[in-house]
């Protein structure tokens, strides 16, 4: 299912399911301890040639002749993931693929295209089994209870940190990276300082010191989370 939706073949589950287990026969086959390489690794090769082989003749949009081109094909457009923004990315990808750097602006073209061909309704199956269609741009990001209901969470939380003494807040803060004006994570990659470099950070005397502050305005922040919450039952 994940090769489905990854290559956007709907329709297609059954006989992409078929092609994996005709690549696990093959390996059954022709695997020898002897070759040098992890069954494992060996497996999960042969299973995904033969399931880009299957894509390659089957998949409506762009046509790709042979196994080698469709190769080709997948390498371009992997680099072209990682030049996308550099001026120079054509010619980096042409001299990679081994073509020239008109061919390998058809090549990027066409598989371009390619991506977008899908289908407008997503078909799938339900808890009991029956199939559903649904529109794959329908949009219900924004529903209005769960949005109150996470304003009101947040709210909630942010008033238990205020309850804090200064020294727990600015130990809490730095260790989250959580902003406590505008309730956001600093960074989505934020690196939680260690207890020692906290400590730096707000002049504290050691790595301990700080622990004991972070571990009691956790302690506090639960109190007072439980009971409000426990209240409004």
């Amino acid at each position: 299912m994940g090769i489905v939706q990854q290559y956007a073949m709907q329709g297609h589950f059954e006989d992409i399911k078929e092609v994996c287990i005709l690549g696990l026969l093959q390996v059954l086959d022709k695997y020898s301890i002897d070759c040098g390489t992890p069954f494992l690794t060996y497996k999960t090769r042969i299973m995904w040639d033969e399931v880009h082989r299957y894509i390659r003749t089957m998949r409506t949009g762009l046509t790709v002749p042979s196994d080698s081109e469709y190769k080709k094909v997948r390498k371009a457009m992997r680099l072209y993931s990682i030049y996308k923004k550099d001026p120079n990315a054509l010619k980096k990808i042409s001299k990679a693929i081994g073509v020239k750097e008109d061919t390998a602006s058809q090549i990027l073209q066409g598989a371009l295209r390619n991506q977008q061909f899908v289908d407008f309704y997503r078909q799938y199956a339900d808890d009991d089994g029956e199939e559903s269609r649904e529109e794959i741009c329908e949009d219900d990001t924004y529903e209005p209870l769960r949005t109150l209901v996470q304003k009101e969470l947040t709210e909630t939380l942010f008033s238990a940190y205020n309850a804090l003494s200064y020294k727990e807040q600015e130990v809490i803060r730095i260790r989250t990276g959580v902003c406590p004006d505008c309730h956001r994570v600093q960074n989505r990659k934020y690196k939680s300082p260690t207890f020692y470099e906290t400590a730096i950070t707000i002049g504290l005397s050691s790595a301990e010191a700080a622990e004991k502050i972070y571990r009691e305005g956790n302690r506090k922040m639960r109190g007072i989370l439980a009971s409000s919450f426990s209240g409004r039952k």
